[in-house]
């Protein structure tokens, strides 16, 4: 899946609408963002690229002995060093490629800790980039999706994370993974930010004013492009 497009522009203008009406009740900004996959999995890779190197040498050694003829007085053919070198090298790159455009693959070898781990370091970076750096005075929200993991993450600064207990993150997680299992990932976004809106307008109603000092759009990040 692509982040960049498995959401539409109607959609996204949908949930932008939904984030627009969400911050007429509250005075914290909301962001949306969607991400392919939120890490790299090297060490997944790398076991991968092992065992390609382990195939590609084992096939060699096979294909050697295959083309030896009994009968002849000439020692039994062998790979030279540098042979084998290629083999191992070769089995190596393939290897990692082939788990690099496998999530499945890599999934037999990451546990689920480390895919968590991914997902909320992913999510701290598009916080910093997207909210951290821009001031507001309310507090701000981030709705963090990772489609390759199939995860959702919320997080918030300072002033926000006062105003949401963990119990009701991990609800609205829940609503949206919901929605992201049925491939529904703009609903899910939508619902997310529709509850969001409703526990943080308890406690952080909107101002006189409730300008709004973030933009009201749907980030869509795709690492690998």
């Amino acid at each position: 899946m692509n982040a960049t497009k498995i959401i539409s522009q109607e959609q996204v203008g949908l949930i932008e609408s939904s984030i627009q009406e969400a911050e007429t009740k509250t005075g914290a900004e909301i962001v949306c963002a969607v991400a392919t996959e939120s890490g790299r999995y090297d060490r997944a890779e790398s076991i991968f690229g092992a065992i390609g190197a382990l195939l590609g040498l084992a096939g060699g050694h096979l294909i050697a002995q295959s083309l030896d003829t009994e009968g002849q007085w000439s020692s039994p053919p062998v790979f030279s060093l540098l042979m084998q070198s290629a083999l191992v090298t070769g089995g190596f790159i393939l290897g990692t490629i082939f788990a690099s455009f496998s999530k499945p693959l890599r999934a037999l070898v990451v546990s689920r800790s480390e895919v968590n781990e991914e997902v909320t370091r992913s999510a701290q970076i598009v916080l910093s980039d997207a909210i951290l750096s821009s001031p507001r005075s309310a507090g701000s929200v981030l709705l963090y999706i990772s489609l390759a993991e199939r995860r959702a993450s919320i997080l918030c600064d300072r002033l926000a994370i006062e105003a949401l207990e963990q119990q009701v993150l991990d609800e609205i997680c829940a609503l949206v993974i919901s929605h992201i299992k049925q491939k529904d990932i703009s609903g899910g976004l939508i619902t997310g930010v529709e509850q969001l809106a409703e526990h943080l307008a308890e406690k952080i109603p909107p101002g006189e004013t409730n300008l709004n000092e973030l933009e009201n759009h749907v980030l869509l990040i795709h690492p690998r492009a």
